[in-house]
């Protein structure tokens, strides 16, 4: 008797896991899909986003070289100013 009511239990307790693992795998693959899915979606639109960089990091660029060339010494000027500025503050954070 108490061996045919540890065999049941033992039968619910294997059905309750195996409906368990079922319910798990296909919530995996739901969630492995969509985030596949997602993926592909920000793969496609990153070229996008990427190209748009470069073309306004290109054009930056240019401005700056052509601003370089038309007042050098203000470009030094600045760019001192901006490693004084720099200077200070990465000495100041090493105290």
């Amino acid at each position: 008797m108490a061996k045919d009511s540890f065999e049941k239990t033992r039968d619910f307790v294997d059905e309750k896991i195996d409906r368990t693992k079922e319910y798990l795998g296909s919530s995996y693959t739901k969630t492995r899909e969509r985030v596949d899915d997602i993926l592909g979606d920000v793969r496609k639109n990153w070229g996008g986003v990427s190209s748009q960089l470069d073309d306004r990091w290109d054009e930056a660029s240019a401005r700056l070289s052509k601003y370089v060339k038309a007042n050098p010494l203000r470009a030094v000027g600045f760019a001192a100013g901006i490693g004084l500025i720099l200077g200070l503050w990465i000495g100041r954070s090493g105290d």
